[in-house]
C-alpha cells in the first residue's frame, strides 16, 4: 500500500492550494500517437489566445508561491511558466509519448502544472508533497548519476522511506527514476491549482479533461481524488490485475473502468 499525502505544513503556508490526482493502472503508453501530437499542437496554439490578464494571474500565483518558500521564479521557473515561455518564443512542446502529451495538453488548456510519475518505480514507497530537510537525494531527468540534495525548506515531492525526490521545487524539475517510460503501466498524475484564481469546479473539470484523454489514448483503470487541507491523504493499493483500489480519507473518490482508447464524446476537448 502506498500512502499519498500533502503535509500539513505545506497547507499551512499555502491554504489556497489543492491537488487533483488521477491514479491509473493497466495503461498502455507504448508507441507514439499522431493524434496526441495534433492535440498538443492545437493546445499550444490555443494557449496564445488566452488573455494576458488571465495568464498573468494563473502564472503569477506560482511565481508568488515559489518566492514564499525561497525559490527565485526567475531562476527556477515553475513548469507552467516555462511551458508558456517556450511557446511565446515559438518553441511549442514536442510530442514525447501519449501520456506525456496528455499532461501537456491539460497543462496548456488550463494554464496549470500537470505531470505524473511511474508508480512501479517506487517499489511500494509512500508519496509526500512537503518541505525538504536537505538530506533527501535527487537525480535529474536523464542524469541518473548526477546526485543532488534539495535545499532545506524547498518544496519537494518525495518518497519518505527512501528519501528519494521525484520533483524539486514543487513543479520545477523531474527525477530520472520515476520518469514516464514506454513500458509504464501505473501512474499517479498530479493537477495543481490555487484557489483563487481557480475554483473547485475548475479542478473537477480539469480532472475530467485529463481522465478522458488518458482513457482515450492509454486505456486502463482510473481513479480520481482531490487532496486539500480537510482531506490531506489517501492510500493506493496496486495489486495484480487491472483494478485500482483507492481508500480515501474525507471526500470520496471515483473509480472508472476505462479500458477503451476511443470514445465519440472524447474526440476533442
Amino acid at each position: 500500500m502506498t500512502v499519498y499525502k500533502v503535509e500539513r505544513e505545506l497547507f499551512e503556508m499555502f491554504p489556497a492550494f489543492k491537488r487533483g490526482v488521477i491514479v491509473a493502472k493497466g495503461i498502455d503508453n507504448n508507441g507514439m500517437d499522431p493524434e496526441t501530437a495534433r492535440l498538443l499542437l492545437r493546445a499550444a496554439s490555443d494557449a496564445n489566445r488566452v488573455s494576458a490578464a488571465v495568464e498573468q494571474e494563473r502564472i503569477g500565483v506560482w511565481n508568488n508561491a515559489y518566492s514564499r518558500f525561497g525559490a527565485n521564479p526567475e531562476k527556477y521557473t515553475p513548469s507552467i511558466r516555462f511551458l508558456r515561455d517556450q511557446i511565446s518564443r515559438g518553441k511549442p512542446p514536442r510530442s514525447i509519448s501519449r501520456l506525456v502529451d496528455v499532461f501537456n495538453i491539460v497543462s496548456l488548456k488550463w494554464t496549470i502544472p500537470c505531470g505524473g510519475d511511474d508508480l512501479d518505480s517506487l517499489a511500494g514507497g509512500d508519496l509526500r508533497l512537503g518541505f525538504a530537510s536537505g538530506d533527501e537525494t535527487f537525480a535529474p531527468l536523464f542524469k541518473p548519476f548526477a546526485i543532488e540534495h534539495p535545499l532545506p525548506g524547498e518544496v519537494i515531492y518525495y518518497t519518505p522511506p527512501t528519501r528519494r525526490v521525484l520533483c524539486r521545487r514543487w513543479t520545477w524539475r523531474n527525477s530520472d527514476f520515476s520518469k514516464i517510460r514506454p513500458e509504464t503501466q501505473a501512474v499517479a498524475i498530479n493537477v495543481d491549482m490555487m484557489m483563487p484564481p481557480f475554483s473547485d469546479a475548475d479542478l473537477e473539470l480539469a480532472l475530467g479533461d485529463l481522465a478522458k484523454l488518458v482513457r482515450r489514448f492509454c486505456g486502463g483503470t482510473l481513479c480520481t481524488h482531490i487532496v486539500e487541507p480537510s482531506n490531506p491523504q489517501f492510500a493506493i493499493e496496486l495489486g495484480v490485475g487491472t483494478q485500482i483500489s483507492l481508500t480515501t480519507q474525507g471526500s470520496g473518490s471515483e473509480i472508472l473502468g476505462l479500458t477503451g482508447k476511443e470514445g465519440a464524446e472524447d474526440k476533442d476537448l
